[in-house]
């Protein structure tokens, strides 16, 4: 047995709000290291509200301490006959710097994010490059309300860009629409806006509702 090592096998944890398993595996020697695969089967959306930025990036000292690697699965059920068909994250923070990608499977496409955040900033920033590919606009459509105006078969955004954790707003670098078009100043500023009056309007942590990226995606196609 390894005194500098903590292995959990095939984990449950269930009540009310959440239903999770997970394997871990925790590191005491040389140094502090959480390494992580999580399945999550149900989790109801109220915990997020008890969650608060502001408090987190109150323990700056605690989070430059931590050291993880987390891979995120959510299978919740109602996923298969709405919008969103699955989502999956992976997570390495490391010295107060937070790594990500994310992948969410939607009906006729997909989003792919990835983006990095020193947490221990005083106003820290997330940087990110999000792509929507859309390949299948009649697939999506039965989904989300769509312009009868868009005659496209398929659709691309490209957007690279930054947000302020704690303020809400969002700047963009690049913007690029069919990976061809780049997006003039007037549509940057449209789709600024779309973002913050939207993914914005709660607590940070309802960006990836389901219902916010289906506002969303009616208002860009």
């Amino acid at each position: 047995m390894d005194k500098n090592q903590l292995e959990i096998i095939q984990s449950n944890f269930r009540n009310k709000e959440v239903s999770i398993s997970f394997n871990s595996l925790i590191k005491f020697n040389p140094f502090f290291e959480i390494n992580s695969n999580i399945n999550v089967d149900k989790i109801d959306r109220q915990l997020f509200k008890k969650l608060s930025l502001e408090k987190i990036f109150e323990n700056k000292e605690i989070i430059e301490k931590l050291n993880s690697n987390s891979k995120i699965n959510f299978n919740i059920k109602r996923f298969r006959n709405n919008l969103i068909k699955s989502h999956s994250s992976n997570l390495n923070l490391a010295y107060g710097r937070l790594t990500f990608s994310s992948k969410i499977f939607i009906s006729g496409g997909e989003i792919n994010c990835r983006g990095d955040s020193l947490l221990i900033e005083e106003y820290p920033r997330l940087n990110f490059d999000c792509k929507f590919n859309i390949k299948d606009i009649k697939k999506l459509s039965n989904k989300v309300s769509i312009s009868k105006n868009f005659k496209k078969e398929t659709f691309d955004l490209n957007v690279v860009g930054s947000l302020n954790l704690l303020n809400k707003k969002i700047n963009f670098k690049i913007l690029i629409i069919d990976r061809i078009d780049k997006a003039k100043e007037e549509e940057i500023k449209y789709f600024k806006e779309t973002f913050e009056n939207i993914l914005f309007e709660d607590d940070f942590f309802d960006i990836f509702r389901e219902d916010k990226i289906k506002k969303f995606i009616t208002e860009i196609i």
